[in-house]
């Protein structure tokens, strides 16, 4: 349960920066949002082992 609301998060804070970005923070927010949004991708789709 853990891990999705890590997961959950991440897509909030790359989303946060879209939002930055648009309102005129520029193209750095831009950048880190892709960035958090491609862990968010990562984290979805590779399967963990549990434990």
């Amino acid at each position: 349960m853990k891990h999705h609301i890590i997961t959950v998060m991440i897509l909030a804070v790359a989303v946060a920066c879209y939002l930055a970005g648009y309102s005129g923070v520029g193209n750095a927010a831009f950048i880190v949002g892709a960035a958090f949004e491609t862990w968010f991708w990562i984290r979805l789709l590779i399967k963990r082992p549990s434990a």
